[in-house]
């Protein structure tokens, strides 16, 4: 019989990394560029900065393969006190993303999973140049100890700035191959529209990249306003399964159960708590420590049974905001029309969860993107303003687009569209690690077809406008080819000047045309 053993958390994710998008060489440098910029997109966000994000790839191997590249990406965040950087790049499940809020990560795994696969690759030293305080600048060469969880710091200098500022640069060395295609772009392709609809789902942020061969791309923001920063939020009863209620329990003081409940859950008063306690059948002034694991059970299931508990707090989310989308969309596709909408804040689960669309119609580009993709409803998904590029198919969004009837709004298959979903959430029901899919959520299902439905009923009226006016303009020219030939005629008849005639009938027909 062969001898256990016990893996650490980056082993495991080390012996498993592609269901966090890494993998292979392509998809990898894909992600990598992906996780860095949504950590400085975040520390941005927090430091009350608008976002100044540079991401610098380059390929500095000479053979042809394996490519080694070297992928630099700055911005203008908080920075990261310098005693928690080893631990932040280099220990797997170490962060500050666990509580309940909304976040672009989700798994805590982000930069590490990008170090970790520099350092498989290439066993090259990631470089952390980062400032915390405004003043001293710290700058780290780091590894992983895959076995045992830990940093490995190789070198530490510090030096004064002349200027306060604070931000982080991170460098790292990765195979990848820039030029490979993956589906129907090429690896450089995704990264640049990653880029591109990163700043339709962060529309206050500037991001520069420069690729391979010296091109740079620049994506200026189009609003000069921050969104509202998600807040914390209480777990929710409906939320809560009996590990969480057991752990919240050990953690709390020794007090009684209505107080337990009205102090650590989420829109739970004192009169509620005791209301719902008496409906289960618990006595409201027993001490939270005495229950038993049947009764934890027991109470995390009237938790969920119960109906009378009021939906979770919506103000603690951060959306785009409609007319902030909007602003973004126009700026970086020059459509014919927009509609934007942000619907009312909602939950499943117990958490709560806020659902934006929009829907951007005609234009040089849409038609360009629509003839090249071969389809006239293009989907951008996103998900806690982060830009979903793959595993579209079996995403929630796509789900609902292609359940619509839009022939009902004027649009059929050869009617130039394009389409955005942002879902944003304490916690976003992926169904991978690698965060491109959003699961089947009834209740995130509804809204995303109401939320389709109002944009596509804007749009229909703009179609009907369109068309009308089109169809006024016909009989306009008609008239115009006829009308002196008309003129002609009736001066034969009647004595009247020709020219004053003409300008009279015109102004009859088109007063008729505008009067419709």
């Amino acid at each position: 019989m062969k001898g256990f053993t016990q893996l650490s958390v980056s082993d495991w994710f080390y012996r498993n990394r592609y269901i966090a998008g890494f993998s292979n060489p392509a998809r990898s440098l894909y992600q990598a560029v992906r996780e860095l910029v949504e950590n400085s997109l975040d520390a941005c966000e927090i430091a009350g900065n608008l976002p100044y994000i540079t991401v610098d790839l380059k390929l500095v191997s000479e053979r042809k393969s394996p490519k080694v590249y070297r992928l630099t990406v700055s911005d203008n965040g908080t920075g990261i006190p310098p005693e928690h950087v080893p631990q932040a790049f280099c220990t797997v499940l170490f962060g500050n993303k666990f509580e309940l809020k909304q976040h672009r990560g989700l798994f805590g795994l982000g930069a590490k999973m990008a170090v970790l696969y520099s350092q498989i690759t290439t066993y090259k030293p990631i470089e952390v140049t980062t400032c915390y305080d405004g003043c001293i600048e710290h700058s780290f060469q780091l590894q992983m100890d895959l076995k045992n969880n830990k940093p490995i710091v190789l070198s530490v200098t510090s030096r004064k700035l002349r200027k306060p500022r604070t931000g982080t640069t991170v460098t790292l060395y990765l195979v990848g191959d820039y030029d490979r295609s993956l589906g129907s772009r090429s690896t450089g392709e995704l990264i640049i529209e990653y880029l591109r609809l990163s700043a339709i789902a962060n529309p206050h942020s500037t991001i520069v990249f420069s690729d391979p061969y010296g091109m740079i791309y620049k994506f200026e923001r189009s609003v000069d306003k921050l969104p509202p920063l998600p807040k914390e939020a209480d777990p929710h009863p409906h939320g809560v399964d009996a590990e969480m209620l057991k752990r919240m329990i050990e953690g709390s003081r020794n007090t009684s159960l209505q107080a337990f409940l009205s102090k650590n859950f989420d829109r739970v008063g004192p009169r509620k708590a005791l209301e719902f306690l008496k409906w289960a059948g618990f006595d409201p002034s027993r001490d939270v420590k005495e229950l038993s694991n049947e009764e934890i059970v027991k109470l995390t299931n009237a938790f969920k049974a119960y109906d009378k508990f009021l939906p979770p707090s919506s103000n603690i989310l951060s959306p785009i905001g409609a007319e902030e989308l909007k602003a973004a969309i126009v700026k970086l596709f020059t459509p014919e029309f927009v509609k934007t909408v942000t619907r009312p804040p909602k939950s499943y689960s117990g958490y709560p969860f806020q659902v934006e669309a929009g829907i951007a119609y005609g234009g040089p580009m849409i038609e360009k993107m629509c003839n090249r993709e071969g389809n006239f409803k293009l989907l951008f998904r996103f998900a806690n303003k982060i830009p979903l590029l793959f595993d579209e198919r079996g995403d929630v969004c796509r789900k609902v687009v292609d359940g619509i009837n839009w022939r009902q709004y004027r649009i059929d298959d050869a009617t130039p569209i394009a389409i955005f979903i942002h879902v944003c959430s304490t916690r976003v029901p992926y169904k991978t690690a690698g965060k491109e899919m959003i699961a089947d959520v009834e209740e995130i299902e509804e809204e995303i077809k109401l939320a389709l439905m109002d944009c596509a009923r804007e749009v229909r009226r703009y179609i009907y406008r369109k068309l009308k006016a089109e169809k006024e303009q016909e009989r306009l020219n008609i008239f115009k080819a006829y009308i002196t030939e008309i003129a002609e005629n009736i001066v034969r008849v009647v004595n009247e000047d020709k020219q004053k005639l003409i300008e009279l009938m015109w102004k009859v027909v088109t007063k008729r045309g505008r009067t419709k």
